[in-house]
């Protein structure tokens, strides 16, 4: 959400970009929402993501959403999501502070799973088709500047960086 008007801005004369107002949140909470975000068929492109609410690590200390549930509702969103688009993208979850598992009593996250869940999903998507944008490996050359002090959410320079990678993947340019 942070970035979708700045990738709106950067594509402005040359498509129109529509997402949900509400957070995608977890894999569950996509799936259930689909067929109110994406009503349509007729998408040029349909990019999503998630990873970051499906990795966090609640008061029991288990994962949020295992990583096989995670795959398998990943698998249906992309079977959906084919159906309605001629290209669809899939970008994988950008790091945290390293620090942030340590000091967050709500929601801890760590990148270690994250790495995980990237590639898993990136595995089972690729198989499918479905083009891979990378928006994790250039936000964790930099951690500290592209990841805001609340040590999850993307700094003005993160959604910056995020918005013209979209963009670029959009209008086809890959990487």
């Amino acid at each position: 959400m942070g970035y979708q008007a700045k990738v709106a801005a950067l594509l402005a004369d040359e498509a129109t970009l529509t997402g949900p107002d509400d957070n995608c949140r977890f894999s569950a909470y996509t799936l259930f929402n689909l067929s109110a975000w994406v009503p349509d068929d007729d998408f040029d492109v349909i990019q999503w993501n998630n990873g970051q609410w499906d990795t966090c690590h609640m008061p029991d200390g288990r994962i949020h959403t295992p990583l096989a549930n995670y795959l398998e509702i990943q698998e249906r969103i992309a079977t959906i999501l084919l159906k309605k688009t001629k290209r669809l993208v899939f970008a994988t979850t950008t790091p945290v502070w390293p620090e942030q598992f340590k000091s967050s009593s709500i929601h801890p996250r760590r990148n270690d799973d994250i790495s995980e869940y990237n590639q898993a999903a990136v595995d089972l998507v690729s198989v499918l088709g479905i083009e891979i944008n990378d928006l994790h490996s250039p936000i964790a050359k930099d951690v500290k500047r592209y990841i805001s002090e609340d040590m999850v959410h993307l700094t003005e320079a993160g959604c910056d960086l995020c918005a013209r990678r979209i963009a670029a993947r959009i209008q086809n340019r890959g990487d």
